[in-house]
């Protein structure tokens, strides 16, 4: 196998898995809840995700680093909408206490 097909591979992954966020990060905000999102994973992902990027940085990969790019940034609305949509006392957190 060529580089560039490994290349093209890797390109592929990146793109499956990253666009794999994408259901997820539209649900919590149309619904405006990431109560079932458990902040710890998406924290450890983050993390994981930022030091791929580091690697992919460090060995010069494209597939690498544009898949973490953009999967950080997705990863990171999914922190962003836990923390804003999920605190106590948001509008969210008030109707579900109305409701229960």
């Amino acid at each position: 196998m060529t580089s560039e097909t490994i290349e093209i591979i890797g390109l592929i992954a990146g793109a499956l898995t990253t666009l794999a966020y994408v259901p997820q990060v539209l649900k919590i905000w149309r619904s405006r809840s990431a109560r079932d999102i458990s902040l710890g994973m998406f924290l450890l992902m983050n993390c994981g995700i930022a030091l791929w990027l580091i690697y992919g940085l460090l060995i010069g990969s494209p597939g690498l680093i544009a898949a973490n790019v953009v999967t950080l940034g997705l990863t990171a609305a999914v922190l962003v909408a836990k923390l804003k949509f999920d605190r106590p006392g948001s509008p969210r957190q008030a109707a579900d206490t109305v409701n229960s």
